[in-house]
Parts: structure tokens; C-alpha cells; sequence
């Protein structure tokens, strides 16, 4: 099976992500197959992080059934690729009871 990870680099206390797809069994510091981006998980001055994704890539491995992990899941679900995964103790929207609506009375 395939998977979309994140591989560690970077040095001690700075860490550094590349967003890699692979084989669900191997360790991320494997040869990727194909490397989609890269993600900085250290605030910018402005308070930003730094994402890059080759969005048609990362479609196209969710098209033919590469799972993604829970981290690149929420990165993915930001970048409108993939609905977002429910979240603990939330509840699910699919099963919510719609809200209803008043309706006016037909004469």
C-alpha cells in the first residue's frame, strides 16, 4: 500500500518536513517515490509556517489510493485536497440532525 508521509530532516531543535510518497511498510528516511513538498514547522516572523505542495501530484496519489497520515491529512484538508477528518468529542456533520426551517403556511 501506498502512503504520503512526513520525513523528518533538518538538525537538532530546528525541524524541517518533506511531504514524500512511499511504501506504507518503509521508514520515511527511505528513497522516497516521489517527493510533493516540503513543510516548516517554525513560525515565520510574521507567524506563519511554510507549506509547499505540488497540489496536482498530491491529487493525483489520492486518486489511486495513497493514504495519507494524520499530520499530512490536516495539511492536505487545508489546502482543500481532501475533506477534513472529524474530530475527536465533535460532532460528526453527516450524522447531525439538520436544523429545520420554519415553513409558511400554504393557503
Amino acid at each position: 500500500m501506498i502512503s504520503i508521509k512526513l520525513a523528518r530532516h533538518g538538525l537538532k531543535n530546528t525541524p524541517f518536513f518533506h511531504i514524500v510518497v512511499l511504501q506504507s511498510r518503509s521508514r520515511p528516511t527511505r528513497k522516497p517515490i516521489e517527493q510533493l513538498g516540503t513543510f516548516n514547522p517554525i513560525p515565520n516572523k510574521d507567524g506563519s509556517k511554510d507549506i509547499t505542495l505540488n497540489f496536482e501530484r498530491a491529487k493525483y496519489w489520492i486518486s489511486v489510493g495513497a493514504k495519507p497520515s494524520d499530520s499530512v491529512a490536516r495539511i492536505l484538508a487545508k489546502a482543500d485536497i481532501i475533506p477534513p477528518r472529524p474530530r475527536p468529542g465533535m460532532p460528526n456533520p453527516s450524522t447531525s440532525i439538520p436544523i429545520k426551517t420554519p415553513t409558511t403556511p400554504s393557503a
